[in-house]
């Protein structure tokens, strides 16, 4: 069985005191969703107190993956995880399935990261 773990690349770079600002490049689905969520989830057990998350590089999200993200959420605990900026595609999900804002992130901004 192929790990589908490489369709997703997920990469961090720390920004401040126990703040990372990681990357997520890939397709985000019910392949992927799981094995993402272990990787993003093992940033938080080795001390990341803040990730701020770049989703620009996800191009397609289903319901798997909104679910693993507000699981990463509702784990890590208020205001730890934050999408701070999502591929126009996320905006359309989140818009269809009725989300104003979802992690800290509004729906329809038009946002990036320098």
């Amino acid at each position: 069985m192929r790990d589908h773990q490489e369709d997703v690349t997920v990469t961090a770079r720390r920004t401040g005191p126990g703040e990372l600002l990681v990357r997520v490049v890939g397709e985000l689905d019910i392949r992927t969703a799981a094995p993402t969520l272990r990787q993003l989830a093992g940033l938080l057990d080795d001390g990341a107190k803040l990730i701020r998350l770049d989703l620009t590089g996800v191009g397609f999200c289903d319901h798997a993956g909104l679910r693993a993200l507000q699981a990463l959420g509702v784990a890590a605990g208020p205001e730890r995880v934050q999408i701070v900026a999502a591929h126009p595609s996320f905006d359309m999900i989140l818009g269809l399935c009725g989300l104003e804002t979802f992690l800290g992130y509004p729906a329809g901004a038009a946002t990036c990261t320098g």
